[in-house]
């Protein structure tokens, strides 16, 4: 006699492994349910083959990078919870009730239908999951190889440069880049390339619309074998930003450009040509103002809409900042949820994407240079705050977000290298080992900068142990968060 129980435990077992149900019911294995049990096995097959040597976020990513076989996770996936669906459905159907009543019937159907959405649900969740952070990658990475911006030389000068010592920011320690990571050992992402410089780029844009003045840039430079990290901000402010000798820009601009560095994005975007002629003009020529004035080549850039970046922030739960002194706020940013307070108080807050980004953009503290150190502590805290857990809870929002707030020449194949060298940095001491420099007074004129100086200044800022020559404090400054 079929009890009210059997129906909820066929539904389980074939959830659990289609075929399984019908079995211990002892309903007749059909072509259809073989056929069903034979496709899930398949279908888990070859999620095993496409997971079996991740182990690492750097390896999830490396599966991110092959668009065809993340795809194809998805489809598995589906295909999973489509057998496994039917299978219950049909083995608890065969196993129905048979006495009992209505309200047996009732109770047991409702027993199949709970433990059959626990079953599959998550399957049929993580495929959308596969499918929305599909698009929001198709929406960010390049689709062609980045070109990368390659510095020229400087006019000769007679004045002798010198990194003048710092009085406000502690020595940089010798020992807190030290090659002595667990990962040295193995093959390092990006051969051949002593150190992968990615500009920050970030500013205001209006929907649908890339055209924008960059407030925020920031150079990153990662060591691939170490994960040796610098942080550099070039002032907004800056006036006469150079071009590397024998493009376009330096021809148009032999004095450097007549504008604030913040202006040569939009201006660039109506004047494609001068930069390769991409929709990314704009950002390419700014790759090439930055490599020219450092005197590094920028191998990538990574442009972030920062009023959409609210959403960023909200989809991983919001960001920790210690803010050190109160700030006033400039009001209410665009895409703001809610108003935002007068002041932002000293101490440890725990900021939104509204917060967040009034914190990032006020100039009402202190001046444009304050600015600057609060926006590499917002990116950050951002690092810190996008945990495997955070990421996970928030991912279709974030997916959602970070595909209409960033764009990146990144090509789509490199995710996996550069997540490598992401888990390099953090083995290397993480935010701790850091270091940042800030091209602004009293180290920068960004009226007027001597370029020898700015070169000189970035050379020891990437050098992981201070040179001898530089004898004292290198002028690096502490993260306005700290």
């Amino acid at each position: 006699m079929r009890g009210p129980w059997l129906s909820p435990l066929a539904a389980l077992l074939s959830v659990v492994m289609p075929g399984a149900g019908h079995f211990a019911v002892g309903a007749k294995f059909r072509p259809a349910v073989v056929l069903a049990s034979v496709l899930n096995l398949i279908a888990m097959l070859g999620l095993a083959i496409v997971f079996a040597d991740v182990g690492s976020t750097a390896d999830v990513a490396a599966v991110v990078a092959q668009r065809d076989q993340f795809i194809l996770t998805a489809a598995l996936l589906l295909v999973m919870a489509g057998t496994r669906l039917w299978a219950a459905l049909d083995a608890s159907w065969r196993s129905r009730p048979a006495v009992g009543g209505r309200a047996i019937a009732v109770l047991s159907g409702a027993a199949v239908v709970a433990v059959t959405i626990a079953g599959v649900a998550p399957m049929a969740v993580a495929a959308d999951y596969v499918r929305r952070t599909d698009q929001a990658v198709e929406q960010v990475f390049g689709d062609d190889g980045a070109v990368t911006a390659n510095p020229g030389t400087i006019a000769s000068t007679t004045t002798t440069t010198t990194v003048p010592p710092s009085t406000t920011a502690p020595r940089v320690s010798t020992t807190s880049t030290s090659s002595t990571s667990t990962t040295s050992t193995t093959i390092a992402p990006f051969a051949g390339i002593d150190r992968v410089n990615v500009l920050l780029l970030g500013g205001d844009a209006g929907p649908g619309r890339w055209s924008l003045r960059t407030d925020s840039m920031i150079l990153v430079s990662i060591e691939p074998v170490t994960g040796d990290t610098a942080m550099i901000s070039i002032p907004r402010n800056l006036s006469r930003m150079p071009f590397p000798p024998g493009t376009p820009l330096a021809e148009q601009f032999p004095d450097g450009f007549t504008d604030l560095a913040n202006a040569v994005y939009t201006y660039v975007d109506h004047r494609r040509d001068l930069a390769g002629g991409g929709d990314d003009a704009g950002a390419q020529a700014i790759k090439q103002g930055v490599a020219q004035l450092l005197g590094v080549p920028v191998h990538h850039y990574v442009l972030v809409d920062m009023a959409g970046f609210v959403d960023i922030v909200d989809a991983i739960g919001g960001i920790d900042i210690n803010v050190p002194k109160r700030v006033p706020t400039a009001g209410n940013p665009r895409n703001a949820k809610h108003p935002v307070p007068e002041w932002i108080e000293r101490g440890q807050q725990h900021m939104d994407g509204t917060l967040a980004l009034s914190y990032a953009r006020s100039r009402e503290a202190d001046s444009d240079y304050g600015r600057m150190g609060r926006q590499r502590c917002v990116l950050a805290s951002i690092s810190e705050a996008a945990t495997p857990k955070a990421l996970a809870t928030g991912l279709p929002a974030l997916m959602d977000a970070f595909g209409g707030a960033v764009r990146t020449d990144i090509q789509r194949s490199q995710l996996g290298d550069f997540a490598q060298i992401v888990q390099r940095y953090t083995e290397n001491e993480g935010l701790v080992g850091v270091r940042t420099l800030h091209l602004a007074p009293p180290l920068v004129k960004p009226s007027n900068w001597d370029a020898a100086e700015v070169r000189a200044l970035t050379a020891a800022a990437l050098t992981p142990v201070p040179p001898p020559e530089f004898d004292g404090d290198l002028p690096i400054l502490a993260d306005a968060c700290a």
